[in-house]
């Protein structure tokens, strides 16, 4: 089960009373942090990553409206409010879901039930991607790629026994890439961290295939496999 980090946002503590009682009845959501001041919460919201905030609307200084427009494009919200004129402008902004106080358990727990239905098909679509080859698009999916080798302005995706050239550099791919723990290894390689089977301080062992590992890439390296080590 996939774990969520949340953030509530009201100007009355008793309604964040309310939601975080209602997250506790759910493990998988932890609230990192409560805010009766939105000016606080864009700060906060700006430095940290959440996947959920659940946001009054009527509020002093900063409005949930406003809040959303500000943020939207680094987490999804949903609206909890005593007013219902505000719901219009609220799914154009396409909120997850817009709550009438008082909030019910029972309402309460079809919104998250939406919610994660609507991540599980954002990141079943965020886990693969297209290559062009001649006139056909090619689907790769990211958890099939074994390792990336870079050509100048190319680079050589790595699936068992196929590849695939795109026309990329190694530095765009790493940064594409990196929300899906891969890593570069060596000037010329990256590679997925969990399919590493072997290292050492000279090479990698993935797929039963020898990835060089070079020296200015040693110590980030080592680092990950501290951390997952017994």
């Amino acid at each position: 089960m996939k774990n969520y980090k949340v953030v509530v946002i009201d100007d009355e503590l008793l309604a964040i009373d309310v939601i975080t009682h209602y997250f506790s009845v759910f493990p998988n959501y932890v609230v990192l942090k409560t805010f009766i001041n939105p000016v606080e919460a864009v700060s906060f919201l700006k430095m940290n990553n959440v996947d959920l905030v659940f946001t009054d609307i009527a509020m002093p200084n900063i409005s949930g409206i406003d809040l959303v427009k500000l943020l939207k494009d680094t987490t999804k919200f949903v609206m909890t409010t005593s007013f219902s004129e505000f719901a219009l402008e609220s799914f154009e902004l396409n909120v997850v879901d817009y709550l009438l106080k008082p909030v019910s358990l029972e309402r309460f727990s079809k919104t998250l039930k939406h919610f994660e239905s609507s991540d599980k098909l954002e990141t079943e679509r965020e886990q693969s991607f297209f290559v062009k080859d001649g006139d056909e698009f090619i689907k790769v999916f990211i958890e099939k790629i074994d390792y990336i080798e870079g050509m100048k302005d190319y680079a050589k995706i790595i699936c068992g026994n196929k590849y695939y050239m795109v026309l990329k550099t190694l530095k765009a791919l790493e940064e594409f890439l990196k929300p899906y723990d891969f890593q570069r290894i060596h000037k010329s390689f990256i590679v997925p961290l969990k399919k590493i089977d072997q290292s050492n301080s000279r090479c990698v062992l993935v797929n039963n295939k020898e990835i060089p590992l070079g020296p200015a890439y040693r110590e980030r390296l080592k680092e990950y496999l501290n951390k997952h080590k017994l």
